[in-house]
């Protein structure tokens, strides 16, 4: 069985990042309001990333165009297909046949006190070949020494595009650093008030030389909709 370890190498990463690598991250200086209190204007530009003219920041972690691990965090850059998109561009990478599995990092607009308890992050994902997949952690978030990961539903089953919605909420299916023991409203909350890390799976597909795309990632209050 391949790709089951990347899980294990990331937690350890998520504590670096947050205790010491984070000083130089961009942050945001507007007032933190309440979960859906937030305004939503200007949350398209700054939270959403549609890939219609570069890759808008994003990076690779794991094995994805040819990384040679998952111990050089947020360095790969993927590759960027104007026209592949769900309309429009679209980010992808070619799994290197790397026993890891790799993810999509967000870049700083996502993180720090951008996502909010009771929002919905939404992507969409498409593979080339449909199969044979297999099973793992979605998402992940790091930040305020926690982890969380969620499985998002099922996997891709055709080369069409995927469309993912994860609930930010206690119930939305978070489980805590890497174990099945469920994240408390209290431990979702502290990892998203000063989020570092944000990752999304970007390989489906058990067979090495396999692509995976992303598009369309927006974080949205709640009351709105894509």
């Amino acid at each position: 069985m391949r790709k089951l370890s990347l899980l294990l190498v990331l937690l350890p990463l998520v504590a670096v990042w947050v205790y010491g690598c984070n000083e130089s991250t961009p942050t945001e200086t507007a007032t933190i309001a309440t979960d859906a209190s937030i305004d939503f204007e200007g949350t398209r530009q700054g939270r959403s990333s549609t890939f219609d003219n570069d890759a808008d920041g994003w990076t690779l972690v794991g094995d994805g165009n040819a990384a040679h691990t998952g111990f050089i965090p947020w360095t790969v850059q993927p590759s960027y297909d104007p026209t592949a998109g769900n309309p429009g561009g679209a980010i992808y990478a070619v799994d290197s046949g790397k026993q890891m599995t790799f993810f999509w990092h967000a870049p700083p607009k996502f993180l720090r006190d951008r996502m909010h308890y009771g929002w919905t992050l939404e992507f969409d994902i498409k593979i080339e070949p449909a199969s044979p997949t297999f099973s793992y952690p979605d998402v992940l978030l790091g930040g305020s020494g926690l982890s969380l990961t969620v499985d998002a539903g099922p996997e891709p089953t055709t080369t069409d595009w995927t469309h993912y919605s994860v609930a930010l909420t206690y119930g939305g299916g978070w489980t805590l650093n890497g174990t099945t023991v469920l994240a408390t409203e209290d431990q979702i909350r502290n990892v998203l008030k000063d989020l570092t890390v944000l990752l999304v799976r970007g390989e489906y597909v058990s067979v090495g030389g396999d692509k995976g795309y992303l598009d369309n990632v927006v974080v949205l209050p709640p009351g709105t909709t894509n």
